[in-house]
Formats: structure tokens, C-alpha cells, sequence
């Protein structure tokens, strides 16, 4: 009858404990599936990318590349993603207008990197959608190459003066006119002095330079004849002032007639920039994130078609290369320069030494009643009231001064150290060479 009894409960608990297991699998079944529902609400990304967005400074190129954008640690798939993503976007490229000497236009040339601006790329991958924002910017200033110094005739007027033409910029963007600094120039006293040049571009980016300006005598000239400062051109291609004579009928608009009687300066003057700045030939880099830039631009070849003898070459264009000549130098040795100083050398250092006295103090309390007779009377009628003890004993009353021991000595000190120089003797320089000429369907020779 127990174990029938038993038996029953066993079955019964059996049942309850298959319940609550059960239960227990059917809220983890509800759970489960409740995430599962939230992980599709969520949605599985495919295009993972490192950033949403990117600075590039004016003159990079900006990637259209999916695979510069994608973070390869979270994707998965990313062959096939690279593959069968779609690009499209709104840049917006530069134009660049190469003119002759003369202002006619010769060409005009799409550059590989945008405007300055805000712009997306948007990338499609099957149903998923994501964007890139870009923001260009210019923030570099404009890249000045100027003599360091040049030579002008006393009495020259430098409002007048064509720095333009000795002056060079490099700038993205389109720059305004330079700003010549005379104010420290004294164009009618021989000596030399320092210039200052500046130049802003439209994105207020703005460089500067000191050169020297050598003001000389001019040269006596004849019946007929102006001292003149002619700008020309070197052998390496730069720049240069020559202090001459032409006659008046030799003068062009570039040279700076000098005056034969002082003149003054106006502190500030503008120089045209029209034909000293030029665009860089190449960008500066690839805007981030970057990676294995795939982008490419269109781009067409001239050509000139004909049939049979029809087609006459025409070789006028020339084909070029750039060669590079190092700087030559020399080392120049300086001694030090050094001077004789005269200093204190302190043998003892000054001291105060404490003074002396025998008081009569209480053994008890501590007070003190001084020296002499006045005071162990004092310190006898003390003791009586009190039945304090008293003696004698040194108390410090001051102090004795003593100076430092001193003397002097001289040393040598050196002021600047010696030192060696590397002076550039001839700058280096990039010389365009021609090495043939192409006609318009690409023949060569």
C-alpha cells in the first residue's frame, strides 16, 4: 500500500517537473524568436564602411572606389560586394584653361580632382543603400618661388615697378593680385633692404616672402639713353634683375626706367599676377579613407584620320622630359667667436654668528631676569613666592654678521660655436629637355 502511494506522487512530480520544463524551453523558444524577430527588424549590413565621410583638401583626388570605403574586418562577402556594387555621385570636376603668352586659349583640360564644395557618392548593393558625404576644401596657401634677392637703379619707382615678372605662384585655386611691401626701401639711398611679397588666393589662403632689394648706382648713360632694370631670364630659368642701359627707343613695358632725381614710395603696391601663377601639374594625394584607389577618368586621345597619302604629318609638338641637376655646394668653416668674462668666486660663504649672554633664568617657569645684580635680585624674590630655583645660564642676545670671502677670476666664454656651412653655390633646378616632336595623329620623330 506504501509503494502503490509512492508510486502515485513519483508519477505526479514526474508530470509537474515535465511541465515546468517544458515551459521553461517554450520561454526560451519565445525569446529566441523574439531576437531572431528583432535581428531582421534590424537587418544584416552589407556595406560596412570605416566612415560616412571624408575631407579632402582641394586638389586631391576623391575615391569613387566602393573598396576604399568598405571595412574588410566586418564584411563579409567583400569580393562580390566589390563586384556588383553600384556608384553613382555628383562631383564635380575642374577645368583648367591653358592659355599662350598672348591670352588665347590653347586648351582646356578636365582634371582628376573636384571643386571645392559638399558632395555625395552613394553605393548600391542589391536592395542596400549607403552614402558617402565628401567636403572639399582649400586650406593650403598658395606656393611662392621668388628670387632672394634682386638689384634695382637708385631713384627707380617701385609703384611702377613689374614684380610680376620676377615672381612666382603655385595655388589650386585662383589667386589675386600680389602685394609688394616697399615701406622699408629706401630707393634713394644705395644700400640694401628687405622686401616683402604676398599673395592670397580666393579662399583667403594666404604665403609670404622677404627677398632683398639692392639698391645701385645707375650707370652713366649717353646723349639719348635711360638706365633701365630689365627683367630676365637665366640659363636655368629663373628669374633675374640686370641693371643696364638701352635707348629710349629699346625700352619695353617690363623695363623700370629709373629717375634721375629722388622719388618716394607709396609703402604698398599691387603687381598683377595674370602671367606669374600657375596650377600644380599633378595632385597632392588621394583623399581618406583611402585604399587601392581603382578610380579612373575618362580621357580621349586626339587624332587625325586620313586615307592613303592624304595625311600630311605636321610635327609641331613637341615631347619633353623633366631633368633633374643637384644643387652644388661648398663647406664653409667658421672659428668660434668667444669673449673674456670676468666673475666672483666665493672662497667662504657669508655667515651670522650667534652673541652670548649669562642670564639668570628660573630652573621652574624659564623666565628670564637678565644679567647683573638687579637681576638675581629679582629672581631671588621670584623664588620666594613661588619656591621656584633659579641659576645662571647663556641665553643668545644676537647675532655677528660676517661677509663672504671672495675673489675674481676671468674665463673664456664662447659666444658661438664653431661650425661648418654647406653653402649652396648653384641652386638645384628641373630642366625641361625636348627630345622630338609628335604630330596630331601620334606619329613621332
Amino acid at each position: 500500500m506504501e509503494t502503490k502511494k509512492e508510486n502515485i506522487i513519483d508519477k505526479y512530480l514526474n508530470t509537474k517537473k515535465k511541465k515546468v520544463i517544458a515551459g521553461c524551453v517554450a520561454g526560451v523558444l519565445v525569446i529566441g524568436v523574439a531576437g531572431a524577430v528583432i535581428l531582421n527588424n534590424n537587418g544584416s549590413k552589407d556595406l560596412v564602411f570605416t566612415s560616412n565621410e571624408v575631407d579632402a583638401e582641394f586638389g586631391q583626388k576623391v575615391s569613387t572606389n566602393i573598396a576604399d570605403y568598405l571595412d574588410a574586418n566586418k564584411v563579409d562577402n567583400l569580393d562580390k560586394i566589390i563586384k556588383d556594387t553600384k556608384e553613382k555621385d555628383n562631383l564635380k570636376y575642374v577645368t583648367v584653361t591653358n592659355k599662350d603668352e598672348q591670352g588665347n586659349v590653347v586648351s582646356k583640360e578636365e582634371k582628376d580632382y573636384p571643386k571645392v564644395g559638399n558632395y555625395t557618392i552613394n553605393f548600391t548593393y542589391k536592395k542596400e543603400k549607403q552614402s558617402i558625404k565628401v567636403t572639399v576644401k582649400d586650406t593650403t596657401a598658395p606656393e611662392i618661388k621668388a628670387p632672394d634677392s634682386i638689384d634695382v637703379i637708385q631713384y627707380t619707382d617701385l609703384s611702377t615697378f613689374n614684380f610680376g615678372e620676377l615672381l612666382q605662384a603655385t595655388d589650386y585655386s585662383d589667386v589675386k593680385d600680389w602685394k609688394i611691401d616697399t615701406s622699408k626701401v629706401d630707393v634713394n639711398t644705395i644700400g640694401t633692404y628687405d622686401l616683402k611679397v604676398t599673395i592670397q588666393d580666393k579662399y583667403k589662403n594666404k604665403a609670404s616672402k622677404k627677398l632683398k632689394v639692392n639698391i645701385v648706382q645707375a650707370p652713366e648713360v649717353a646723349e639719348g639713353e635711360v638706365a633701365v632694370t630689365e627683367v630676365v631670364t637665366d640659363e636655368n630659368g629663373n628669374k633675374k634683375t640686370v641693371v643696364t642701359k638701352k635707348s629710349s627707343s629699346e625700352v619695353s613695358k617690363n623695363d623700370a626706367v629709373a629717375s634721375t632725381s629722388p622719388v618716394s614710395n607709396k609703402g604698398t603696391v599691387n603687381s598683377s599676377s595674370n602671367s606669374s601663377v600657375s596650377k600644380p601639374t599633378t595632385n597632392s594625394g588621394t583623399s581618406k579613407p583611402s585604399g587601392n584607389n581603382t578610380s579612373s577618368s575618362n580621357s580621349s586621345n586626339n587624332s587625325s584620320s586620313s586615307k592613303g597619302d592624304e595625311h600630311k604629318h605636321n610635327y609641331n609638338i613637341p615631347i619633353t622630359k623633366t631633368v633633374h641637376h643637384d644643387a652644388v655646394t661648398k663647406v664653409v668653416h667658421h672659428d668660434a667667436v668667444t669673449r673674456q668674462e670676468t666673475y666672483t668666486v666665493v672662497d667662504k660663504e657669508a655667515y651670522d654668528e650667534p652673541v652670548y649672554e649669562t642670564h639668570v633664568v628660573c630652573k621652574v617657569c624659564g623666565q628670564d631676569f637678565g644679567k647683573g645684580s638687579e637681576a638675581s635680585l629679582n629672581a631671588g624674590d621670584h623664588s620666594a613666592i613661588t619656591g621656584h630655583s633659579y641659576h645662571s645660564t647663556k641665553v643668545q642676545a644676537g647675532t655677528k654678521h660676517h661677509d663672504a670671502v671672495t675673489h675674481q677670476e676671468t674665463k673664456t666664454v664662447v659666444v658661438t660655436p664653431a661650425y661648418d656651412e654647406t653653402v649652396v653655390v648653384k641652386q638645384a633646378y628641373d630642366e625641361t629637355v625636348t627630345t622630338g616632336y609628335k604630330c596630331l595623329c601620334g606619329a613621332t620623330k
